[in-house]
């Protein structure tokens, strides 16, 4: 017999969000479950399609169900967190928290620099050639974060051969070449995911996001790194350790 929603002053696809949101938080459906169907909904609670939609989607916005195409919809993970201002790798950001990360390459090229990241990379008269990766950062399988990086091609020759999927760029950088980032430079914005960025990060169109871009140096203050990051606002959060006396984060505010 079909579980048939009470008809009452709480709409319908509020009810089945409120049924579907509870075992979620009871963890009768876990991170990465995919949930039933929606025939199969529709036929356990004896509600309509659109019902079963509204409530779906519902819970999509608010960051507790995520849907891959083609493949159905998910339990998404509770929201990832990174420390600043530590100098994080996100493979092992990911590891520490105890989740499974991955990467999809989309592109992995050797182009020449434009004027900005000549400038940014303080690239040497006669080394304008650079590694250009752009990949998509999963944890869990589910993305995470759009990125990507810049690094000079005179320091690290080779590096698009390397298998950028599976393992650490900063480790390949540390193991290969021998260079130890000693500190970066982020800035942050918010922003909102785009369409091209929407179909790579799996999310809808408009999705607020955090804008990250990060320039990483030696010891010796030669710059090695630019990233360009687009996360989903709705799978991350920084946590941010401020001590007295330290000026360790600087705020700026443009108007």
């Amino acid at each position: 017999m079909p579980e048939v929603l009470e008809e009452s002053g709480i709409p319908l696809y509020q009810q089945l969000k409120n049924i579907l949101k509870g075992q979620i938080l009871s963890g009768v459906l876990k991170p990465g479950d995919r949930i039933p169907p929606e025939t199969e909904l529709c036929a356990k609670y004896g509600v309509s399609r659109i019902t079963v939609r509204q409530a779906i989607h519902s819970l999509v916005e608010e960051g507790f169900l995520y849907r891959k195409q083609g493949k159905g919809t998910f339990v998404t993970s509770p929201k990832l967190r990174r420390r600043l201002p530590k100098l994080y790798s996100f493979t092992e950001d990911m590891l520490e928290l105890g989740l499974q990360p991955s990467s999809r390459v989309l592109s992995c090229e050797v182009v020449a620099a434009d004027e900005k990241i000549r400038e940014i990379l303080r690239l040497p008269a006669q080394e304008e050639k650079v590694n250009r990766i752009v990949r998509v950062r999963c944890a869990n399988n589910e993305p995470i974060l759009l990125e990507t990086t810049v690094i000079p091609l005179y320091l690290c020759p080779g590096l698009i051969e390397e298998d950028l999927e599976r393992g650490s760029l900063y480790a390949v950088l540390r193991e290969k070449y021998g260079l130890l980032l000693d500190h970066a430079y982020e800035t942050y914005e918010v922003g909102k995911v785009r369409k091209e960025e929407a179909q790579h990060l799996e999310c809808r169109v408009g999705l607020p996001a955090f804008i990250i871009e990060r320039v990483a140096y030696l010891r010796n203050e030669v710059p090695v790194e630019w990233t360009k990051s687009v996360a989903r606002g709705d799978r991350l959060r920084f946590t941010v350790l401020l001590v007295a006396d330290q000026a360790q984060i600087r705020r700026q505010v443009e108007v």
